[in-house]
């Protein structure tokens, strides 16, 4: 699933569930509200990572339940939609993948970065009404374990990536695929990064188990800062 903020109140998100999208007050009851149900019901997929574009649209992609082992294995049955403030959803992208990891935006907002993760592969795309001109922009090296998982863009265009059973974070330039920060972590599955602090300067990385599940925070090195997280935003009269 994925999480994401929402314009509102103090403490509004979205969450991306297993079978919905969700509205909840994270300063209230945390009573959620279906803001759509979940696309393609009939595959077995479901919501996995997801962020919100720079117009204040959620863009997420699908994980197939099932893609190491069971009835839909290796299968690319997963799709990328994106919910808009009349809570309608479309498809953006015009091939289908196992598992969605590593979206998000730069400040500018007109490309967007994907992995599906069992490939290891980062793309870019022209973002629009749909993902077009895809071109590669880092392969995992074979010598690490784990595939790419969540990711953010800092204020210079760089890529932070969690590599989920790699232990570690990277810095990639987007230009070049050249790696200049990696961070180690002391478990092995980091699955996705934010940026946060009064001067946003400060990295926060979530984990998963089995030796993982807490939460790290880091000072970002050689002055580097992020980009604050823009608000799904909703009509009036969709509130």
């Amino acid at each position: 699933g994925c999480v994401a903020l929402r314009e509102g109140p103090e403490g509004s998100l979205v969450l991306g569930g297993e079978s919905a999208v969700l509205a909840v007050d994270a300063r209230d009851s945390f009573e959620p509200r279906v803001l759509c149900q979940r696309p393609d019901r009939t595959s077995a997929t479901r919501p996995n990572d997801g962020r919100v574009d720079r117009q204040g649209r959620l863009v997420f992609g699908m994980y197939n339940n099932y893609h190491r082992a069971g009835a839909s294995a290796a299968e690319n049955n997963a799709g990328m939609f994106r919910l808009g403030p009349d809570l309608e959803t479309e498809e953006i992208l015009d091939y289908r993948f196992r598992c969605s990891n590593v979206i998000c935006f730069p400040e500018g907002g007109d490309t967007i970065y994907f992995c599906d993760t069992p490939t290891r592969k980062i793309y870019a795309f022209d973002y629009g009404e749909r993902l077009t001109n895809r071109r590669l922009v880092w392969t995992m090296p074979a010598a690490l374990p784990g595939g790419p998982d969540g990711a953010n863009v800092d204020a210079e265009g760089f890529l932070w990536v969690a590599l989920s059973g790699a232990g570690r974070v990277v810095r990639i330039n987007p230009l070049t695929g050249a790696v200049d920060v990696v961070v180690h972590l002391p478990v092995s599955s980091p699955t996705s990064v934010t940026f946060g602090g009064e001067h946003l300067d400060e990295l926060f990385i979530t984990t998963r188990g089995p030796d993982g599940g807490g939460l790290y925070r880091m000072k970002m090195p050689f002055g580097i800062v992020g980009l604050p997280e823009p608000e799904f935003k909703v009509n009036d009269d969709q509130q």
